[in-house]
């Protein structure tokens, strides 16, 4: 199914915010739920500032000086009126920050969507990806 003009304007704001690492951003995207979640490869963050603490400034801005997440094509189902799940291969573009090399990975994410008030919001994502060379 074609992803809606909403659902393709979330998840660009999601790269655009990977990328900025802006709190206010990033948070905006999310349902802003206790049970939000993020899972990546082998590892579980629960709640929103978990998922931005945790996985976005402790993992990510640490390992990385810049990152880039780009969607290579994105499919949306709506499942009810209300929740959706969005699936889309990606790479990235980053620079190591300890080293200055660039560095690549490319997989699949997941998203489960949440519509809040007229709008969708992030409720879980979950991806998984291997190192491509750069």
């Amino acid at each position: 199914m074609e992803p809606t003009k909403e659902i393709e304007q979330l998840v660009r704001l999601y790269t655009e915010a990977i990328h900025s690492q802006s709190e206010a951003d990033f948070k905006a995207l999310w349902s802003g739920e206790d049970t939000n979640a993020l899972i990546s490869g082998t590892k579980f963050f629960e709640g929103l500032d978990a998922i931005y603490q945790t996985f976005l400034i402790g993992l990510i801005q640490k390992k990385y000086s810049s990152i880039h997440l780009v969607n290579d094509g994105l499919q949306s189902y709506q499942l009810t009126e209300d929740t959706a799940v969005v699936i889309f291969r990606y790479h990235t573009d980053c620079v190591i920050r300890e080293s200055g090399q660039p560095y690549g990975m490319a997989g699949i994410e997941t998203q489960v969507l949440k519509k809040i008030e007229g709008s969708w919001k992030i409720a879980h994502i979950q991806y998984h990806g291997k190192d491509i060379a750069n």
